[in-house]
């Protein structure tokens, strides 16, 4: 039997996995990443590893691929980490650092969000279509795959986060990730410790300045998927990342704005083309494992 390691690292946690050669989730973990330095984090991606494989009973030698998503700039073909803003691996040669504790096995790495996005067009059973995957969370930004290929441009590709939706200048993260939510939020509630979690509770009991700030989100979002439908016209829209997970009451209302926005154009009804992930939280870990 020959078995899959695979990770999602970001800079608050890290996911690990195991699959058989059959694609199936044996076991996972999820541990705090500790940025500390590079290596404090390389060690605690290796340790949970192991842990994964002694739980597990599997040796170093039934490993047969370990395949990693982490956040940023990457070189896919070197195995290069190549610029994080919220993990200390800039420049870090993460593939030849695995070889040597997995000498038998393939070595893979690319973008998180390409991982998930690999992830969610395979549960969808995709092979030719085109998809497009956005992440909100801690961040923002895209992925989009045609004819079963990602479309990585110069190696920016899908950074929508970059794009300009302020008056003043402000950029869509700036805008409506959830640093960006939970910094309005405190101000406009007048609390400095509320939290993003408290604050959406806030809004689900009808609050009133919650429920405009999240109106900044949504109008905001209806613009870029807007545009994104006019430019590529795909199959599929898939909204993920830890925000749109956890709160499909704001994928429907985007997409109400959306069909309104499109009526009596020949892309009416195209809204219906948006979804929420299928995969969730483990979109990066079944990527991985499909790469």
């Amino acid at each position: 039997m020959r078995y899959i390691l695979v990770a999602d690292v970001g800079g608050t946690k890290l996911a690990t996995a195991l699959f058989n050669q059959q694609q199936q989730l044996l076991i996972k973990k999820e541990v705090p990443s500790d940025v500390t330095n590079r290596e404090t984090l390389f060690h605690c991606l290796i340790n949970s590893f192991e842990k994964l494989c002694i739980e597990q009973e599997v040796s170093i030698n039934e490993i047969s691929k370990v395949c990693i998503g982490i956040p940023g700039i990457v070189d896919v073909q070197k195995g290069l980490a190549v610029y994080q803003n919220n993990i200390p691996w800039n420049n870090f040669p993460i593939s030849e650092r695995l070889i040597e504790f997995f000498p038998y096995a393939q070595i893979l790495m690319d973008n998180d969000v390409n991982m998930a996005t690999w992830g969610e067009y395979n549960a969808r059973g995709f092979c030719k279509e085109v998809m497009v995957y956005v992440t909100l969370s801690t961040g923002l930004s895209c992925c989009t795959v045609v004819n079963g290929e990602f479309i990585r441009g110069t190696g920016l590709a899908g950074e929508i986060g970059f794009n300009i939706v302020g008056n003043d200048g402000e950029t869509l993260e700036e805008s409506v990730s959830g640093p960006a939510i939970e910094k309005l939020g405190r101000a406009l509630l007048g609390n400095s410790e509320i939290r993003l979690k408290d604050m959406m509770e806030l809004y689900y009991k009808g609050d009133l300045i919650m429920n405009k700030l999240l109106q900044q989100l949504i109008y905001c979002m209806e613009k870029q998927l807007h545009q994104m439908i006019l430019m590529l016209d795909p199959h599929c829209i898939v909204l993920g990342g830890g925000f749109f997970n956890h709160h499909p009451k704001i994928i429907e209302q985007i997409k109400e704005v959306i069909q309104q926005r499109l009526l009596n154009t020949p892309f009416e009804g195209k809204e219906q083309i948006i979804g929420s992930s299928i995969r969730k939280g483990e979109a990066g870990l079944y990527g991985a494992a499909m790469k």
